[in-house]
């Protein structure tokens, strides 16, 4: 949890001023989907605020659409994009298994722009961010494990290399509508012991692009990896009937 990014909140308007924050670390990508505030009384203390005042802000970032408050686990960021029309797409997909590849085209489209726009835009900070899920899947990889959550978290570090907020949060509710499959392909893939460490060299290579500052060898290798993972992806489709 990175506290760093959070300042302190003089005492006019508290409330509102919590709130233009919040949004303001959404919408400058240092607030991720998902990710998790910190607690109520840490997070007061934090601000330099009263309690209520940040539980009047939170509720109102609830009623807003950017945050998730959980009874017994805390407040989360929540997915803006999936905000507006999650219902409806998500139930087309449900039904309709054939709308999938379709889905597969958007995701490619956003993580090859997103690749070869990270491969310029880049910070240090962005590197860490984008390899230490990769070594944490190469470790794993020797022990025969792999979990998905670490491959998406190499992707969507590399959509907030870009800067672009909208780009990570369109890219996470892509995820979310596709997580049963994702997992699904990760499954199969995973009956194959050579499968892992293919993988893990297919996101070393993209990382390498990027931490190069090259944006074409970046947008080829993300190409190369996604085109991989599209054949199984419909390999199972097919056979899922």
């Amino acid at each position: 949890m990175n506290r760093d990014i959070y300042q302190r909140v003089k005492p006019s308007t508290v409330s509102q001023k919590i709130v233009q924050q919040i949004k303001d670390l959404i919408k400058d990508g240092k607030l991720k989907p998902g990710e998790q505030l910190p607690p109520e009384r840490a997070f007061a203390e934090l601000l330099g605020v009263g309690r209520p005042s940040l539980r009047q802000a939170l509720n109102t970032l609830e009623t807003l659409g950017f945050l998730e408050i959980r009874k017994r686990q805390g407040v989360f960021v929540k997915n803006v994009t999936g905000v507006i029309v999650a219902d409806p797409l998500r139930l087309i997909l449900k039904e309709d298994k054939r709308v999938l590849p379709q889905l597969y085209e958007i995701r490619k489209d956003v993580e090859l722009s997103a690749a070869f726009l990270a491969a310029s835009r880049r910070t240090e900070a962005d590197l860490v961010a984008i390899e230490t899920p990769i070594l944490r899947m190469e470790s794993d990889a020797q022990h025969g494990s792999f979990t998905i959550t670490d491959d998406l978290s190499v992707h969507l570090s590399i959509a907030g290399a870009t800067h672009n907020f909208l780009r990570v949060h369109l890219l996470q509710y892509i995820f979310d509508l596709s997580s049963d499959i994702l997992s699904s392909v990760l499954d199969g893939l995973s009956e194959d012991p050579a499968h892992m460490p293919l993988l893990c060299r297919h996101h070393r290579q993209i990382f390498e692009a990027i931490a190069a500052g090259d944006p074409d060898r970046a947008r080829a290798t993300m190409q190369a990896h996604l085109a991989w993972v599209e054949q199984h992806w419909l390999q199972l489709i097919e056979d899922s009937g």
